[in-house]
């Protein structure tokens, strides 16, 4: 009587943790909504936020960070791609989970530049960072995400957002 008592309050005990961890434990956290502040969903069921405090203006040039949170898919595509190429390096993408992305806006013209991708494992250590040096200026596609980030943080610069 008394090991099966035991084995059910074991089993409550597993059940409570599996219910309580398994959100954390399967889905990206949300970057914190003070900070951060969605601007979009892709192809790929990635969803990306921007870092509305810290944009950077310089006469018409916006610089801006996205925090962009992997879907299941993408995850997979970027460990799969890994074991093609670099084989060690998959093993170190196992637990990717989001990526931190450096652009720059001209806000005038409407061009877009990608300075800077930062790959984030599921405890926040940098799996990868790689900085583009010489990346080129190129036009914002309509309708695009880039085109939504561009609304945002081209008004965010010349006036605060409404809260």
């Amino acid at each position: 009587m008394k090991k099966i008592s035991s084995v059910i309050s074991l089993s409550f005990v597993v059940l409570f943790l599996l219910v309580v961890l398994f959100p954390y434990i399967c889905f990206s956290e949300k970057p914190d909504n003070k900070v951060w502040e969605p601007y979009g969903k892709d192809g790929f069921g990635r969803v990306y936020y921007f870092n509305k405090i810290n944009l950077i203006k310089s006469s018409d040039i916006v610089s801006v960070w996205s925090y962009m949170i992997e879907s299941d898919d993408s995850k997979r595509a970027m460990v799969e791609r890994w074991k093609n190429n670099d084989p060690e390096k998959s093993l170190k993408y196992q637990h990717y989970d989001h990526t931190v992305l450096g652009d720059e806006f001209d806000c005038k013209k409407k061009l877009k530049r990608r300075k800077e991708y930062i790959w984030y494992d599921d405890k926040g250590n940098v799996l990868d960072r790689h900085v583009n040096k010489n990346s080129k200026w190129t036009s914002i596609e309509p309708d695009s995400l880039h085109e939504s980030l561009h609304k945002k943080i081209c008004v965010t610069a010349k006036q605060p957002l409404k809260k």
